[in-house]
């Protein structure tokens, strides 16, 4: 039976080439450190990158998930989190943030924040009021700021901020360590993980990997890091605020419906089980849905060799979704994962029942239900 589900998802399922690279999953060690890096490629033709910022505290990562359609996505600069007392119980962010040239800011000027940006055409750019190309905030077309400048032109910027006060005590304790930067000839932007350091020694291990400049992002409860939909962390509270990737010309509402065609189609197939039994049919299939999901990511994995000092060969792992075909599988197989585990949640949560009529992610099935 199972099987036979399986054969149902893959028989909906239908796909083209497109071979450009930049939605890049990058992990290796550099500095003793081990990273977990997103490369995005500022000439890319089949994915974007765009900065989100909801305006209504009560939105999930979920919802915005469903409005811009991403694929990866991470948190970003400072936020006051609602389950702070001093942000009166709501989520929301006063640093500056500029989405569609619009900018959403508390203050006039960036004091010692720095503006990690880029124009229309995704040529990044740093902006500081009154210092850092202070005549081109028009300019930018999206961007976030955050403290401190990690580098600026390949020189550590950190002791300045330990000049002012402004690196406290977290700061400087090892741990997991966010950022966002981009190289010297400003046509790639890295971001995301490095594990274990200090915000002294990130400036450093950026500076050795490959970033020019470079601001620091959140981290602790806020770190959340997303690659093709597969959780690399986890987030410990909802982000109002991201910086995504976004495939470009890849109809997401279509998936979407597809997705849902097929729920609907796996649904009346074990409708003649009774409730344990449909329970057991479905937990399985998402399994094997995590197994071809592996099997996606091993596959466009590429292990990368390095010379270094002493002839010693060092290893990295690069995992490279390079066309459409892919990142609509991945993206088909991420919404069946969802759906059918929201089901699940039903199936295990109420104990009698004769109708679905609405999931709680948007899934509308029409379905009776044999207890």
């Amino acid at each position: 039976m199972l099987k036979n589900i399986i054969i149902i998802i893959f028989i909906f399922t239908i796909f083209w080439i497109n071979n450009i690279f930049a939605n890049t999953l990058i992990e290796k060690t550099v500095l003793w450190n081990k990273v977990k890096i997103i490369e995005y490629s500022t000439d890319s033709k089949l994915y974007d990158i765009k900065i989100w910022v909801h305006p209504w505290n009560w939105w999930s990562l979920r919802s915005i998930m469903w409005e811009v359609g991403w694929i990866t996505g991470i948190n970003w600069v400072f936020e006051c989190p609602k389950d702070y007392s001093a942000c009166w119980w709501k989520n929301y962010t006063i640093n500056e943030r500029y989405v569609n040239w619009e900018k959403k800011a508390t203050y006039k000027s960036t004091w010692d924040r720095v503006v990690f940006a880029w124009d229309k055409n995704i040529q990044p750019f740093l902006f500081q009021t009154d210092k850092i190309n202070k005549d081109k905030e028009n300019k930018i077309w999206e961007g976030f700021a955050n403290h401190p400048l990690l580098l600026k032109d390949w020189i550590p910027q950190t002791e300045k901020y330990h000049d002012l006060g402004l690196i406290d005590y977290k700061m400087k304790l090892n741990w997991t360590r966010n950022f966002i930067c981009s190289n010297k000839l400003w046509d790639k932007i890295y971001f995301w993980l490095v594990y274990n350091t200090d915000i002294d020694n990130l400036a450093l291990i950026l500076k050795e990997f490959w970033c020019y400049n470079a601001i620091n992002l959140d981290a602790w409860y806020s770190t959340s890091f997303i690659y093709n939909w597969e959780y690399l962390t986890w987030p410990q509270r909802e982000i109002l605020d991201w910086v995504f990737i976004v495939p470009k010309n890849i109809n997401t509402k279509k998936i979407d419906i597809k997705a849902k065609k097929i729920a609907k189609n796996i649904l009346s197939q074990i409708e003649k089980y009774n409730k344990n039994k449909e329970i057991d049919i479905l937990k399985k299939l998402n399994l094997q849905l995590n197994k071809s999901l592996k099997n996606l990511y091993k596959n466009n994995q590429t292990n990368i060799y390095e010379i270094i000092e002493w002839n010693k060969i060092k290893i990295w792992i690069k995992t490279e979704i390079t066309n459409k075909k892919t990142i609509e599988k991945i993206y088909l197989i991420n919404l069946l994962k969802e759906y059918i585990s929201e089901i699940i949640k039903i199936y295990e949560e109420i104990p009698e029942y004769k109708y679905i009529k609405k999931l709680d992610i948007k899934v509308k099935i029409n379905t009776n239900i044999k207890l």
